[in-house]
C-alpha cells in the first residue's frame, strides 16, 4: 500500500541514512522490516562498519543522473514502468521501493568505498505525506517510531523542530514511540506498542480540541 515513509540513521549526531519509501509505511510493514534488522546484533555491527563509507549526493551526482534518466526517455521527473526499472538497476540504493530494507541492501555494499546515498530528511517536515518515519539513532542506543498528522505543533526538543512546515495545517512528524536496541520487542508488541501510543496521542489531542471549546 502506498503509505510514503522515511528510514534514517544517526550516528555521531550526523544524519546518515535519510531513506525515502513509497510503500507500507505502517509499523507492521517497513517497521516490522527495520525491527528484524536490528533484531540481529551482529546486523548493527557491520551497518556501523559501513556508515562511514556513506555520503550524500552532490550536484554531480544529481548531473549525471539527470543525464540518465534522459537517456532513457524519462522527462521531468516522470517515468514509467520500463523507464522506473532501468533506474533501478542503475541505481539500485535510490529505490523508492526499499523503504526500510535499506539497511539490509548497505550490507551488500561492505566492499565498496563509497556508497553515495539521496537525503530525504527534509520529507520528515511534510507529516500530510510522510504518514510513519524510523530513526536508528546509534547515539543514543535506540529506535524512534515518528507519525505523520501532525497538527499540534513541536517544541525545541523535538528533533525535527528546525523544519518548516510544508503545509498549513501540518508540523513536522512527530515521535510516537522510542524502544531501546538492547531490548527490543518481538513483532507482535512492537506493532501493539506503536498503535497503543497512537491511540492514546488521539485521545489527548481529542481532549485538548474539548478544552478549546469551553
Amino acid at each position: 500500500m502506498g503509505t510514503r515513509n522515511l528510514t534514517m540513521v544517526i550516528q555521531d549526531h550526523e544524519t546518515k541514512i535519510s531513506q525515502y519509501g513509497q510503500w507500507d509505511g505502517y509499523p507492521e510493514g517497513q517497521g516490522l522490516t527495520i525491527l528484524s534488522f536490528l533484531n540481529r546484533q551482529e546486523n548493527i555491527e557491520k551497518l556501523k562498519q559501513i556508515l562511514p563509507k556513506i555520503r550524500f549526493e552532490n550536484e554531480q551526482d544529481i548531473k549525471e543522473k539527470k543525464e540518465f534518466s534522459k537517456s532513457i526517455g524519462a522527462r521531468e521527473g516522470w517515468v514509467n514502468i520500463s523507464q522506473s526499472e532501468l533506474y533501478d538497476q542503475k541505481y539500485p540504493l535510490d529505490s523508492r521501493n526499499l523503504g526500510g530494507a535499506i539497511l539490509e541492501k548497505l550490507l551488500e555494499y561492505q566492499n565498496e568505498a563509497e556508497i553515495v546515498l539521496v537525503d530525504s530528511e527534509k520529507f520528515a517536515a511534510d507529516s500530510l505525506f510522510c504518514e510513519w518515519a524510523y530513526i536508528v539513532d546509534l547515539d543514543n542506543n535506540t529506535l524512534e517510531v515518528y507519525r505523520g498528522f501532525n497538527e499540534s505543533g513541536l517544541t525545541s526538543k523535538d528533533r525535527f523542530y528546525h523544519l518548516h512546515k510544508v503545509h498549513q495545517q501540518f508540523y513536522p512528524i512527530k515521535i510516537l514511540k522510542t524502544f531501546s536496541l538492547n531490548q527490543l520487542p518481538d513483532a507482535e508488541k512492537f506493532i501493539s506498542a506503536c498503535y497503543q501510543e497512537l491511540e492514546k496521542n488521539k485521545r489527548t489531542s481529542k481532549n485538548k480540541d474539548i478544552e478549546q471549546e469551553r
